[in-house]
C-alpha cells in the first residue's frame, strides 16, 4: 500500500485512522487475559498492555481531530460545529466510551486532566480469574478496555457513516459497489443509495 498524498501523517484520512484503532484493539486484546508466572515475561507482558491501551485510547480520542478536518463545510453547518471544541463537546457527552479513552489519553500524556476533569474515572491494570487485563472504573463501575474501546469505534463508524464523512475523498480504487460497501451504504440496481 503506498503511502498518503498528504506528507505530514501517515494516513490519508479518517477512516484510515479508524482502521488503525481496528488493529489498536486487536493488538491490545493479543496480549489481554494472559498471564505469566516469571516476573520478567510479567512486567513485560503489563507494559504491553499499557502500551497497547494507551495507543487505542489516544487513537479513539485524537479520530476528533480527524473527523472535524475531514468534514466539508456543509457537514459543518449541518451538524454545528465551527470549531474541533464543539466536536469534543459533542464527543463527550453522547460517548462515554469516547469520554473515558480522553481521560485515559489525557491523563497518560499530561500527567493529569484538568480540562474537563473527571474524578469519578480511573484506568488501571488488574488480575483476576481470566487473567491481566487493563480496566476503566467509571463512577465505581469496572469496565474491561477492550469494551470501551469497541464502544468508542462503534460510536465513530457510526457518526461517520451517517454524516457521510469522507465520502468525497479519494475512493483509492475502489469500485462504487466496493467503496459503498465501505461506506455501509446499500446501492440499489440504479446506482442510487437508499
Amino acid at each position: 500500500m503506498p503511502l498518503p498524498s498528504r506528507h505530514q501523517t501517515f494516513f490519508e484520512d479518517c477512516r484510515e485512522l479508524l482502521e488503525k484503532l481496528n488493529r489498536e484493539i486487536e493488538r491490545y486484546r493479543e496480549v489481554a487475559g494472559r498471564d505469566e508466572d516469571e516476573p520478567e515475561a510479567l512486567l513485560k507482558l503489563v507494559d504491553q498492555l499499557k502500551d497497547s491501551a494507551f495507543n487505542a485510547s489516544v487513537t479513539a480520542w485524537h479520530l476528533c481531530d480527524w473527523v472535524f478536518n475531514d468534514m466539508m463545510p456543509e457537514q459543518h453547518r449541518k451538524l454545528g460545529f465551527t470549531k474541533l471544541g464543539d466536536l469534543h463537546e459533542h464527543v463527550r457527552e453522547n460517548c462515554r466510551a469516547l469520554h473515558l479513552c480522553r481521560f485515559a489519553a489525557t491523563a497518560s500524556k499530561h500527567w493529569v486532566v484538568e480540562k474537563h476533569a473527571d474524578p469519578d474515572v480511573h484506568v488501571f491494570v488488574g488480575h483476576d480469574e481470566v487473567g491481566w487485563t487493563v480496566y476503566f472504573e467509571d463512577h465505581g463501575k469496572r469496565t474491561p478496555a477492550d469494551q470501551v474501546f469497541e464502544g468508542a469505534r462503534d460510536f465513530w463508524n457510526e457518526f461517520i457513516r451517517d454524516h457521510g464523512i469522507g465520502t468525497a475523498l479519494d475512493k483509492k480504487g475502489l469500485s462504487d459497489a466496493e467503496f459503498s460497501a465501505l461506506l455501509g451504504l446499500d446501492i440499489e440496481a440504479n446506482g442510487q443509495g437508499s
